[in-house]
């Protein structure tokens, strides 16, 4: 099969001798030829095969192999240009980034085998936030990637979209203390969640592909309050809450691993309707009282929160 290295060579060769391509080779870095690769190379690759002196029937086997290797060279293709589009502005691709050579290489390979769209943002955007901060992306994640359905990367979302904000005040009704996070609250609404397309054997499958823990009972506490005042701002909506125990919050029945943490980064928010009452349901469930009735508004900017009496948000 020398001649599909051939093939490749010279497709390589072409690419890189583009003079439209010189800037993007630079740009690029160690994505280069992942993403320098052009149709016209891809072309020429499996061209040299169909033209090649090889006997019919090894050519068959070759021009396969070859459809084969351009499909993963279009896929990685996707997936560099998505992780150099979403990156953040200035980010090093050159081998000056301290990427590891081999972790790349690694991810590459895997994710040539990625055709789905949808799954390609993700690698892309993974691999993206790996050269923003070269060795921040946990060792399962190709792993991970590799393995996940779209059907549980969905429910993995609507694991994320579970997000509020735990607002500590002080008696004057000056915040001391923010804190954001997920906040799945799963018991004694097992029902509801089964709805939603989390039922129990969805939460087994995502930690064992190692991006959740989940305790069904018992879940997951704060380590500590410090505010005279709690709220909870959830989907927009404030809520006052008084605690059974004051030292502590009730935080969900799930808690994201080091992967978790890392996929949820990159992971788009949608609005869950129901959360509010999820929450509500939960947290009485676990003996936190929801006041009626709360003095105080949770309002959030582009550069960050403030707290505002309720009649002061009415004006």
């Amino acid at each position: 099969m020398g001649i599909i290295k051939k093939a490749g060579e010279a497709a390589l060769d072409l690419a890189k001798n583009e003079a439209a391509l010189d800037k993007t080779s630079n740009i690029m870095g160690m994505l280069f030829p992942y993403a320098g690769l052009t149709k016209k190379a891809l072309d020429m690759y499996i061209s040299d095969v169909e033209n090649s002196d090889l006997p019919s029937e090894s050519k068959l086997i070759a021009v396969l192999n070859a459809k084969n290797t351009i499909k993963k060279l279009k896929n990685q293709k996707n997936i560099a240009e998505i992780a150099v589009d979403t990156a953040k502005e200035n980010t090093d691709f050159t081998e000056k980034s301290g990427v590891n050579s081999e972790w790349l290489e690694r991810f590459m390979e895997s994710a040539g085998f990625v055709s789905d769209e949808e799954v390609q943002e993700v690698w892309g955007k993974i691999l993206g936030k790996e050269f923003e901060n070269p060795g921040s992306t946990p060792s399962n994640m190709i792993r991970i990637l590799s393995e996940i359905t779209p059907t549980y990367a969905r429910a993995f979302r609507k694991i994320c979209s579970m997000n509020m904000r735990i607002v500590e005040l002080d008696k004057n009704g000056e915040i001391i203390d923010i804190r954001r996070g997920v906040v799945v609250p799963l018991y004694n609404n097992e029902e509801k969640f089964k709805d939603l397309g989390l039922g129990l054997s969805v939460f087994n499958e995502l930690e064992m592909l190692g991006l959740v823990k989940y305790e069904t009972i018992r879940g997951y506490a704060s380590d500590g309050v410090a505010g005279v005042i709690v709220l909870l701002c959830v989907n927009g909506e404030t809520v006052e809450i008084e605690l059974y125990k004051e030292d502590e919050i009730p935080c969900g029945n799930v808690m994201l691993t080091g992967a978790g943490i890392c996929l949820a980064s990159i992971t788009p928010m949608e609005t869950i309707e129901e959360y509010p009452e999820l929450v509500k349901k939960y947290m009485e469930s676990k003996q936190v009282k929801i006041k009626e009735h709360t003095e105080y508004q949770i309002i959030v900017e582009e550069n960050g929160i403030r707290c505002e009496k309720i009649d002061k948000c009415k004006n």
